[in-house]
């Protein structure tokens, strides 16, 4: 009887999975009792078609499978089945991947529902029996005791797993399922009122996990480490009916329990390793195997989240997503029907065991019901055919000790060729947590519950990395330095909280006999298992997941719909769903020091070494068209509630420490982690030494917060969102995903570890400040195309306080430990570190220091950003509250406190510091409520289809600043460390002569680690920079003791040009961006005043002032104070830009904003607006007394930028920028204070920047070649021998001079080529500016500027002397061009006076002569007559002795004169302009054409020319000027300021020779000057008593008056040149090249012509200014006749007529003129070869100089005016030093003609002619 119901029960399981059996076999031997069936084949079509997995069995065999029925003992011994050796190969289906990329697109909603429709009949086939009759109660009874004692053993079960290369096998020994008592021990149970509950025991033995590396044939070459070797675990099974006819658990529980689990993973295992994960991720995300939009649903979500899904949180998210039905999807009006084929989720496919593993073999059609003793169910669906309800699920996981070791593996060598390679592994890395649960609670598809927790976690560095052995045995170092990372709690310490109410719990219910009960409320659930109680429990990690489907009345749960017809036609009751995560992790800390960060970094390389395909490829968003609108209905619906997905995640107390290097090998890692070509290995690594003490940098947070809110259904949402008109806010907002980030008392600073492992407490370098982060991003953004004004994304920042504070000591101990990790030597050695910087830093507690540094604290409040993204536009707004900078200086002495100076304060009222008066006046304290320091809006527009969209807005505010520059600024950045310990650091550097000591210039230390490794140049003309950059490490041991020598520098310079070249073309690139940002830019720029306060000395805040106030300190101490340090104060302008036709807004604009007036065209935005106003500079200098240095002005610009497009033959594209600048009246004002508290200071700041260039604390980035010498090393040196002599080799690029064949040779002097003289001015204007680059043309007009000068008056007490100089409509211009740059400045009128002021009286009176120094216009008598005899007078006397001056001639035709004095500067480059001076044939040169060949991209200097040619213009209308050398001695002690003792010694230095030659041709520019009338009277002293006298023929005044002066650099009569390298100078001569401006040699000669000489006498009261003198008419009469003395002397007769208008001179020395020509030296400068330093200079000619006198010198002298001479030498040379000069100079003589004298004795006279001076 027993018989026909168990075996046709067995017989139903064995005959389905095994192939070949006959049933009546199987049941005659089970009637025996035992049955033994070996080398049985698996059903695989049926096993795949059960498991429903995307994996395909290639084979599948059980070696014997033993069935044992004890007949005769059914009721008390179990059946036993035995399985002996089970081996599966299972492989991933073929095309899984085409089928996923190609499968259908019918929605998740028909897909889940017909896997529902199709798992509850397979589940009803598992279970039944084939013998359709009952048996009877106690056979029922019988049967069900067999059922649930029924032993499984399986010994040697094999699995394995192969994809492309990857081989993954699992083997258990054994495995055991039994029945237990309540004790968990093997017994024979069954179920029994009234606990009504089932136990099973699952042991498995011995599993091990292997992974390894198949070859292309499919063999495995070498086996790795198993993952897993020999663990053992245990499973208890916990069944809960609730009667005794139950065929479903009420609760299940399986638990799985393992004591110690140890994962091994080697370097080659860590690709497949990760391969596998990827393989798991794919499954449970339905990625392969799986709907294909299933991405639609809720498990899938995560793909779409921007937080990436945490580890170990994903899977159970997943199955639920794939257990639960879309019950709200037709809220989204899903398209398409059901398809019956698709592929069902895991958890439906796990689901359907449940009836297996509990063992209930009957129909569950019968009536089986449970009542749920959880309030607020409701039946799980509509009952059809009596379904059951769901049980509830719990599954759980428990470890105690885990470990996961990476290796790192190398191959050995074996002797014989077929003996298979060896592998040995070497152990680097441990990550050990313990106290691992992970525990899953779910009840149908309506609740589902997943927590894991993590008691404690920690990683260890083990053994060696990259040969460097840094934790072996043999260094017996701490076991506590090798931890790197540490997480929560140990088990010892928190205890076994893990296990709580778990079956391994001998507290829980289950094991005491009481049924659990569990929380599968949301609410309840959220009340319960919070953070706090979390952390209590497990002290690492927490996560808690939990989904819950609820109806809309919150009253139940629902299940999902059995028959997809009667979801399609029948609407769903509205249900909500929600999912959260939180997150949480507790007391966090990481080292990373060296050996960890090589590890880590390590890892993550051999992680990336593979190139596997991915299993699914991201797709495109495709738009689907809506078939029908969306109702009022369900519009409604979703307004109440939405399906949202929730993910919190919680950092507690974070502490990260990132210590200084020990060894850094990171250039072999990084290129790897770049996706580089991985480096050659690095050479030997010398022993490894801890360093101790060890400085490192530590951040600290107290608390992060991340929440991330995504909608369940995104798709669906955002495909009816989006088609609405005018959805509400609430919809909008859930369209989008949502990420908060909050970060609280976030801290870094300075610690350092000792000898003995602790940590020195935290030196605050940021102190603690908290801030937040909120972002929004659009959902599906391709549905929301035509919906542009719909923000895609959206970003906020706010930050309510941040400080930085650091001494320097501090600041160099950071850039230290920066350097060890971004600078590597490359063999790993360390940098050592400066022991008195440490003892600095880390100063013991009560130690004073003998020289406190200051701590500079910068702080920044209440900064606010806004990001917005739209579909056409990107913008963003912003404010910073205030920007605060001070310097805290610890006091000196004992018990002074520590001072406080303010150095920038900004937001500050700075519109009344524009003059001194505010100090005088009560200024209003700053304001709390003061506006932002800065405020901005900016919109840009996105390159769209639609090229006319307008352009750009900029609006920026900014509010005024106050800064001081106080020498504590100086004492920061100067103050070094103390030097200890000297002895230890010889000795060490003689230990370890290749360590690079850190207090190397940085710069010197940057080429010296170019140069380590690196090939020399291509072409080495030296083979002895080559041997020094191909051995580095002996150049440092040779050079130990002083930086790296000079031949380590051959690849920087190389290094530094190519960068130059490359670096030109990033700049043309951001040159053609910046057009492309302003072309159409709408901008408006405001910056109010910032005002600059600079004392000589500090300036501490008082305690009365608030804290930071710069003005209220400095009036303070202004008031106060009585030794107020001088101080210069200078304003800045106030700033404000305005583009072309914008009108005023408001800088913060609600994003996004619109213009009034937008811009559409290129260039519309020009011409921009800028005006500036109230710049000024004063001068407070102590006891409340404040002088002007510049009154307050402003000007007003006009800028516009034009663009020429490129042709195609063009490069490319040019731009012109024009600057027109208006100018306010300038008016400046000096005394000697002033001049001496300026000097002060710029002795100060020199002082410092020396220093630190000295310390080496600024870099000097050489971006582009140092000097243009150091340009042209890299040109070769080409050799001209056997064309001129043979040194002129030496010549370097003037052999490009060519031979004297191919010149023409033009002697010196024969050719005339001054005939038609161009300039250089006249040459640059013809030349355009379109070469493709940025030509600059700027205008400046000012009408006004005067100068005050205030000087001390010798003569009287309190009164000064005030010297005013006026200039009147100053024009400037600006050309800048491609190859030239032109400047011309225009002077109308050009004034000098002074006068005579007491401060007390306020007095102004004119001073002597008049008060006149200098005058431009008739102010002096013009009408002065040249008294001579007629029998003396020389009828050719008037006339000059040469021709008119080349320079007159030539400034006549180009300088049109406007005003008083006309300037032209230009600068052109040599090679563009050069032909065009010279006016022989053009010929073409070889260097020319060389250029153009081989040397195009040479630099200019690589001919030996000079690269910049200059040209002075200048013309000067008539002026006079009157000397007086006591009020230039006055003015000149003006300027004369003392040094302070503090700068006397330090001046002190032993100079060194100057190399550079000033006076040279190549040095001189081309100077061409052409002045009119020049008169100089010197006026004797005018004694008010001999004024009143009747002296009035007495003459006091000597007149000197010049007819004109003139210069040129051309001679009419060139000098001859005593040469002295005739090889240079006379290939020059054969090539003609001597006098082409610019050459290589070139022999300038400048000539000046003073003409028209008179010295005579006069009466100062003759020639002062009249105070209402006639003018007009007369003027031009009077300028004629002293032009002509021999007029004058026909019209003696009209003398007495106009004598009170004239003034007689009686002369001294009459008409002469005199030449002088001057031959400065030649020099040739010679490029030499590469490793010889800059390029040699070679001295051609040294100075010549000829002065010549023409035409006849006629000397007259009374007694009169010799005593009136020795008078005004007497009263001039008063205080005056003349300094001795000589100058060596080359003679040649000369021809005297007409010698002869006259002499008398009343007088004397004497005439020379023809004089000659050399």
């Amino acid at each position: 009887m027993l018989e026909s119901y168990v075996t046709p029960l067995l017989m139903s399981y064995v005959n389905k999975y095994i192939k070949n059996l006959k049933p009546s076999d199987l049941q005659l031997s089970l009637w025996g009792g035992d049955v033994v069936l070996s080398k049985l084949d698996l059903k695989l079509d049926v096993l795949e078609q059960e498991l429903k997995l995307p994996f395909t069995f290639m084979s599948g065999h059980i070696h014997e499978l033993r069935i044992h029925v004890p007949w005769t003992k059914l009721g008390s011994e179990p059946v036993v089945i035995t399985i002996n050796t089970m081996e599966c190969i299972l492989k991933l289906r073929d095309g899984v991947q085409d089928d996923h990329e190609s499968g259908s697109s019918s929605t998740s909603r028909s897909a889940s529902d017909s896997v529902k429709a199709q798992a509850k009949p397979r589940r009803l086939q598992q279970a039944a029996p084939s013998d359709p009759d009952l048996p009877p109660g106690y056979v029922q009874s019988l049967i069900r005791r067999v059922v649930n004692n029924v032993n499984i053993v399986v010994n040697n079960l094999i699995l394995k797993y192969v994809e492309d290369d990857i081989v993954l096998s699992v083997n258990i020994t054994s495995a055991e399922c039994y029945t237990v008592d309540d004790a968990w021990e093997r017994a024979f149970m069954d179920i029994t009122a009234p606990e009504l509950v089932l136990r099973k025991v699952i042991n498995f033995s011995d599993c091990t996990v292997c992974l390894d590396k198949r070859n292309g044939s499919g063999k495995i070459e070498f086996y790795q480490d198993p993952l897993l070797y020999k663990c053992s675990f245990r499973t208890r099974l916990h069944f809960t009916y609730d009667n005794m006819n139950s065929k479903i658990p009420a609760f299940i529980k399986m638990q799985t329990m393992v004591e110690s689990l140890k994962l091994s993973v080697t370097d080659q295992q860590l690709p497949m390793f990760m391969r596998i994960l990827e393989l798991v991720i794919a499954l449970y995300y339905g990625a392969i195997g799986a709907p294909r939009d299933g991405d639609a649903d809720e498990g899938s979500g995560p793909i779409r989240e921007s937080v990436a899904p945490v580890p170990g949180m994903d899977v159970e998210e997943d199955n639920q997503g794939m257990a639960r039905p879309f019950s709200s999807s037709e809220l989204y009006m899903q398209p398409g029907g059901p398809d019956d084929q698709m592929d069902e989720g895991w958890v439906s496919w796990a689901w359907s065991f449940v009836p297996a593993i509990v063992g209930e073999e009957d129909e569950e059609g019968e009536d089986g019901t449970y009542h749920q003793r959880e309030p607020g169910s409701s039946p799980s669906g509509t009952q059809q055919h009596a379904q059951p309800r769901d049980p509830v699920v719990s599954i759980g996981f428990y470890c105690t000790k885990a470990s996961v070791t990476f290796k790192l593996t190398e191959s050995l060598s074996e002797s014989s060729y077929y003996s298979p390679q060896k592998v040995k592994s070497r152990e680097v890395l441990c990550l050990e947590p313990e106290g691992i649960t992970i525990e899953v609670l779910m009840m149908g598809e309506a609740f589902f519950d997943c927590q894991i927790g993590i008691v404690g976690c920690r990683a260890v560095c083990l053994k060696g990395i990259m040969g460097v052995r840094d934790f072996e045995d043999n260094l017996n170092r701490r076991a506590e330095d090798a931890v790197f990372f540490m997480c929560g709690e140990t088990l010892s310490a928190k205890g076994m909280t893990y296990l709580t109410n778990s079956l391994f719990d001998y507290r829980s219910p289950e094991n005491n006999g009481v049924r659990a009960e569990f929380i599968l409320d949301a609410t309840n659930h959220k009340e319960t298992y919070t953070e706090i109680a979390g952390m209590q429990r497990f002290g690492a990690f927490y996560m808690d997941y939990l989904y819950t489907m609820e109806n809309g009345g919150g009253k139940g749960s629902v299940g999902s719909q059995d028959s997809p017809a009667v979801a399609k036609e029948e609407p769903l009751p509205a249900v909500q769903e929600s999912s959260t995560k939180r997150l949480v992790v507790g007391p966090l800390e990481v080292r990373l020091h060296s050996s960890a960060v090589h590890r880590i970094l390590k890892m993550v390389a051999c992680a990336m070494d593979h190139e596997y395909e991915p299993y699914c490829k991201p797709e495109p968003e495709l738009v689907e068209e809506r078939r029908a609108p969306a109702t009022p209905e369900e519009l409604s619906s979703l307004e109440e509630f939405i399906p949202t997905r929730l993910t919190c995640l919680t950092l507690l107390k974070v502490c990260i420490t990132v210590s200084v290097a020990e060894f850094n090998l990171l250039h072999t890692l990084m290129p790897v982690l770049m996706g580089q070509k991985a480096p050659p290995a690095p050479p030997s690594v010398p022993a490894f030494q801890p360093v101790r003490p060890l400085p490192a940098l530590r951040f600290q947070v107290e608390r992060v917060n991340v929440e991330h809110t995504v909608p369940m259904y995104g798709p669906e949402l955002v495909g009816l969102v989006s088609a609405l008109s005018q959805p509400s806010d609430n919809l909008l907002h859930h369209c989008y995903a949502h990420c908060y980030l909050k970060v609280f008392e976030f801290q870094a600073g300075l610690t350092c570890q000792d000898a003995a492992g602790t940590f020195l407490p935290l030196l605050p370098i940021i102190p603690s400040f908290s801030t937040a982060l909120y972002g929004k991003l659009l959902q599906l953004p391709a549905c929301w195309t035509k919906r542009s004004p719909v923000p895609t994304t959206e970003c906020i920042f706010e930050l309510p306080h941040f400080a930085v504070q650091a001494t320097m000591a501090q600041a160099l101990l950071l850039q230290a430990l920066c350097q060890s990790w971004t600078h590597s030597l490359g063999n790993g050695i360390p940098q050592a570190l400066s022991e008195g910087l440490l003892q600095q830093v880390f100063r013991a507690p009560g130690v004073k220091s003998r020289s406190p540094s200051p701590t500079l604290e910068c702080s920044v409040q209440n900064v606010e950003l806004k990001l917005c993204s739209r579909a056409t536009v990107k913008c963003a707004s912003g404010t910073v509250g205030a920007v605060k900078v001070c310097a805290r200086t610890p006091g000196s002495e004992e018990g002074s406190k520590e001072k406080l100076v303010p150095l920038i304060q900004g937001p500050s009222d700075t519109r009344e510091l524009h003059t001194s008066r505010w100090l005088n006046e009560i200024r209003k304290p700053e304001s709390l409520l003061a506006p932002d320091l800065l405020a901005f809006s900016v919109q840009v527009p996105l390159q769209g289809d639609d090229c006319r969209n307008s352009g750009a807005v900029l609006l920026v505010s900014v509010q005024g600043i106050a800064a001081n520059v106080d020498p504590v600024v100086c004492t920061w950045l100067l103050h070094q460390p103390h030097r200890t310990g000297s002895r230890q650091q010889q000795q060490q550097q003689q230990q370890a002569p290749a360590v690079v000591a850190m207090a190397m210039p940085l710069a010197k230390r940057r080429e010296d680690e170019v140069s380590v490794g690196s090939t020399p140049l291509a072409k080495q003309p030296s083979n002895q920079a080559s041997d020094y950059a191909s051995s580095p490490v002996k150049t440092k041991t040779v050079t130990e003791s002083r930086p790296l020598s000079i031949p380590m520098k051959v690849m920087p310079i190389s290094t530094a040009v190519e960068s130059w070249s490359t670096s030109e073309e990033r700049m043309k690139a951001l040159i053609a961006h910046a057009w492309d940002a302003v072309k159409r830019l709408t901008l408006q720029l405001e910056v109010q005043s910032c005002c600059v306060f600079l004392p000589n000395d500090s300036l501490p805040s008082p305690s009365t002032i608030i804290c930071g106030d710069i003005p209220g300190t400095v009036r303070s101490w202004y008031h106060n104070q009585a030794s107020m340090p001088g101080t210069l104060v200078v304003c800045l302008p106030q700033i404000s830009v305005l583009s072309a036709g914008h009108k005023y807004m408001e800088p913060l604009q609600e994003l996004p904003f619109v213009v009034s007036k937008p811009i559409l065209e290129e260039g519309d935005a020009f011409p921009w607006t800028i005006s500036l106003s109230q710049f000024s500079l004063y001068t407070l200098l102590g006891q409340q007394h404040s002088l002007s240095l510049l009154e307050p002005m402003g000007c007003t610009s006009t800028l516009a930028v034009t663009s020429h497009r490129p042709q195609a033959s063009e490069g490319r594209q040019s731009f012109v920028v024009c600057l027109h600048v208006d100018l306010q009246p300038v008016q400046v004002k000096c005394s000697n204070p002033q001049v001496q508290l300026l000097y002060e200071l710029f002795l100060s700041w020199s002082t410092t920047w020396a220093r630190l260039q000295k310390h080496s604390v600024l870099r000097q980035t050489s971006g582009a070649p140092e000097t243009p010498q150091g340009a042209a090393l890299t040109s070769p040196v080409r050799s001209s021998a056997g064309t001129v002599l043979p040194d002129a080799s030496t010549c370097s690029p003037s052999a490009d001079l060519g031979s004297p064949t191919e010149g023409d040779s033009v002697p010196a002097g024969d050719d005339g080529p001054f005939s038609d003289t161009v300039t250089l001015e006249q040459k640059t204007s013809s030349i355009g500016g379109t070469s493709g680059k940025v030509s600059l043309w700027m205008q400046w007009m000012l009408p006004k500027v005067t100068v005050k000068l205030y000087a001390p008056d010798s003569a009287a007490k309190n009164t000064e002397i005030c010297v005013i100089a006026e200039m009147e409509d100053l024009s400037a211009s600006v050309d800048v061009q491609d190859v030239y740059t032109k400047i011309k400045c225009k002077v109308v009128s050009f004034n000098m006076d002074h006068y005579r002021c007491s401060p007390e009286e306020r007095v102004r009176s004119v001073g002597g002569c008049g008060g006149v120094i200098l005058s431009c216009t008739d102010k002096l008598n013009r009408r002065t007559v040249l008294v001579r005899p007629v029998s003396k007078q020389d009828s050719f006397s008037h006339f000059s002795g040469f021709f008119p001056p080349t320079a007159a001639r030539v400034l006549e035709g180009s300088h049109q004169q406007h005003g008083f004095l006309s300037i032209t500067y230009t600068q052109a480059v040599t090679k563009n302009v050069r032909h065009k001076l010279t006016t022989r044939p053009e010929r073409p040169p070889r260097g020319c054409s060389m250029a153009g060949g081989q040397r195009g991209a040479a630099d200019p200097l690589a001919d030996g020319s000079p690269q910049y040619l200059r040209e002075i213009l200048l013309t000067a209308q008539p002026f006079d000027v009157v000397l007086s050398c006591p009020l230039m001695a006055a003015v000149m002690g003006l300027f004369q300021a003392t040094v302070p003792r503090r700068y006397r010694e330090r001046g002190k230095s032993s100079g060194q020779p100057m190399r550079s030659h000033a006076l040279t041709s190549r040095c001189l520019p081309l100077i061409y000057i052409n002045t009119s009338t020049i008169r100089v009277f010197c006026p004797g002293t005018q004694d008010k008593h001999t004024a009143t006298e009747s002296h009035q023929s007495k003459e006091d005044t000597l007149v000197l008056k010049l007819g004109s002066v003139s210069m040129a650099p051309q001679a009419d009569n060139p000098l001859s040149r005593t040469v002295l390298r005739k090889d240079i100078y006379q290939l020059a001569l054969n090539l003609g090249i001597l006098r082409d401006p610019g050459s290589e040699v070139e022999d300038r000669q400048y000539q000046l012509d003073l003409q028209s000489i008179n010295i005579g006498t006069a009466q100062w009261e003759q020639l002062k200014p009249e105070k209402e003198g006639t003018k007009g008419g007369a003027a031009a009469e009077t300028e004629r006749n002293s032009q002509n003395p021999a007029l004058e002397w026909n019209m003696a007769s009209s003398i007495k007529r106009h004598q009170e208008r004239r003034a007689i001179l009686t002369p001294i020395l009459t008409d002469f003129s005199v030449r002088v020509t001057a031959a400065p030296a030649i020099i040739f400068s010679r490029p030499v070869s590469l490793d010889s330093g800059p390029a040699e200079e070679a001295v051609v000619c040294g100075h010549s100089l000829e002065v010549n006198v023409s035409g006849s010198l006629d000397f007259y002298l009374s007694v009169a005016q010799v005593q009136l001479l020795q008078q005004l030498l007497l009263d001039h040379m008063v205080g005056l030093d003349v300094p001795e000069k000589s100058a060596e100079v080359h003679t040649r003589t000369g021809t005297h003609t007409n010698k002869n004298s006259v002499c008398a004795m009343h007088g004397c006279a004497m005439r020379v002619s023809g004089c000659v001076f050399t």
